[in-house]
């Protein structure tokens, strides 16, 4: 004769007790939500109205459309030339019919008649500048938010860095990637658009020494600046390379005098032996963390979700100046590990040329665009005022360019620093990406091709124009599909239709 069995607290501890080994088993298959997931190991510490798997979703309309450019080095607003350029005209037309437009301002923007901070050029590069009216003008033009960490983040100090913020706030432009500590700096900042919440990460493996965010250490304060992905290069030499390293370390330290070893430090350099020269990085671990813990931080708190990285690291053909740089290895685990953890979309700015870009099928949210390299939008040459140090440093350089120094201007200094570095067609030519989502996954991608006037006259240089040359547009997208397979990614095989290249995952190589 059965007895029925009442719910008593006994009866339930012994149902937890069934019940609790199925969920280790989950927790022990690895974190379903990325490597940012803590792992659920409890459920009944959760509400079954409020999942958290319904958290981690991405939440926007059918047709919703983020656009996305690279840098913004943008010195002066540029929309009044939109009627004396018409193909900037349809390059504003493209940039204001999305829902979101991003973009990575690498400029500090400030009024220098009034301003009370200073340039720090130490490195030699341009410390770039904007007239006040810019962070409007990029309001106008489209742009709702911007990426903030980069190598120009704090080229005019803490006053630049928090002048910037201030502008930017009054024009209604959201931004990420700066902070007064690394907790500031790290967070995701959210963009309230009409059609959805839409969350950014900005963060940078390229920038100047102390500028980055640090948090607070004991009795140490924290440190204003930078979200920081700090990363630790090898250089991978062939054999018969490693051979005269070692010898050469023999030499100096006495060390490595008896065979050619695995790895080696030669004056600060780490070298690993290899089958070719290319360039290795290892992400630091606590950084990384941090990092992805605030993409999911992000993706629980929007519909959206924006990863962005400036990085000028490239793994392989990254030492040849007369050809466009590659992006490196990292970037790969970054990107889709960010995507994992609950970002719907990576973009890469900083190495100053398009790049290769990957429609990555994640195992946990579908497919997503990753972007290794946008190129300039704005590459404004209209840099002034430039630093005295920036002078001194290049005596040399304005020495060997004209025959009485002494006489140059800023741009007298920039003409020639442009030369050795930026006098190519892939530095003034880039696209405009812009991804549409259907049913919450990547349904087509669209590349719009520009180009920014290169062998124009200085006011008009940098301004981006749509491409309407076939030949042009081909060169550019054939630029995108040779990064992509040099970067060992799945071959791209976009349509072209009216003079945009269009992609969708179906025909991804997927």
């Amino acid at each position: 004769m059965s007895v029925p069995i009442r719910a008593t607290t006994t009866t339930t501890a012994v149902a937890a007790m069934l019940i609790m080994p199925a969920v280790f088993a989950v927790a022990e298959q690895g974190p379903a939500y990325g490597p940012a997931d803590p792992v659920i190991k409890d459920l009944r510490r959760f509400d079954a109205k409020r999942p958290i798997a319904q958290e981690m979703r991405t939440d926007v309309p059918g047709g919703f459309t983020v656009g996305a450019v690279g840098d913004l080095i943008i010195s002066r607003p540029l929309s009044q030339y939109s009627e004396r350029i018409p193909a900037f005209k349809s390059v504003l037309d493209v940039l204001r019919a999305g829902d979101v437009l991003y973009g990575n301002l690498e400029t500090t923007i400030f009024d220098a008649r009034t301003f009370k901070g200073a340039p720090y050029s130490w490195d030699g590069d341009w410390t770039n500048s904007s007239l006040p009216s810019v962070a409007k003008d990029l309001r106008a033009m489209g742009f709702g938010i911007l990426s903030r960490a980069n190598n120009h983040s704090l080229d005019w100090g803490l006053e630049g860095m928090r002048e910037t913020s201030r502008l930017l706030d009054e024009a209604g432009l959201v931004h990420a990637g700066i902070g007064e500590d690394r907790g500031l700096a790290r967070s995701p900042q959210f963009l309230e658009a009409s059609r959805a919440r839409v969350a950014l990460v900005s963060i940078a493996s390229t920038f100047r020494p102390t500028t980055e965010a640090l948090p607070h250490e004991g009795a140490a304060p924290g440190r204003p600046g930078l979200n920081a992905l700090h990363v630790m290069r090898t250089v991978v030499v062939p054999d018969a390379a490693m051979k005269t390293l070692a010898q050469t370390d023999c030499v100096v330290h006495g060390h490595h005098c008896k065979g050619t070893p695995e790895t080696l430090e030669l004056f600060d350099v780490k070298y690993r032996r290899g089958t070719g020269f290319e360039y290795e990085y290892a992400m630091d671990p606590e950084d990384l963390a941090e990092i992805l813990k605030n993409v999911r931080s992000a993706r629980e708190n929007s519909d959206f979700v924006i990863v962005s990285i400036h990085s000028h690291e490239c793994s392989k053909g990254c030492d040849d100046a007369d050809q466009p740089r590659g992006a490196a290895d990292f970037l790969k685990r970054l990107a889709h590990e960010a995507i994992d953890s609950g970002a719907d979309m990576f973009v890469t700015t900083g190495n100053h040329n398009l790049g290769a870009i990957e429609l990555y099928r994640s195992p946990v949210r579908g497919v997503r665009p990753v972007f290794y390299g946008l190129g300039n939008f704005y590459w404004s040459d209209v840099q002034d005022p430039l630093p005295h140090d920036l002078f001194q440093g290049n005596r040399a350089l304005l020495s060997a360019a004209w025959a009485d120094p002494i006489k140059a201007t800023d741009y007298d200094l920039t003409a020639p620093l442009n030369h050795d570095s930026f006098a190519h067609d892939f530095t003034f030519r880039s696209v405009i990406a812009v991804s549409r989502f259907e049913n919450n996954q990547l349904a087509e991608l669209r590349l719009y091709p520009i180009e920014d006037g290169y062998g124009e006259r200085l006011p008009l240089s940098g301004i981006p124009r749509l491409v309407k040359d076939p030949r042009v547009a081909a060169a550019i997208f054939g630029q995108v599909t040779d990064a992509t397979k040099q970067f060992g990614l799945p071959l791209l095989d976009p349509s072209v239709e009216n003079n945009v290249a269009v992609l969708r995952p179906a025909a991804a190589g997927h």
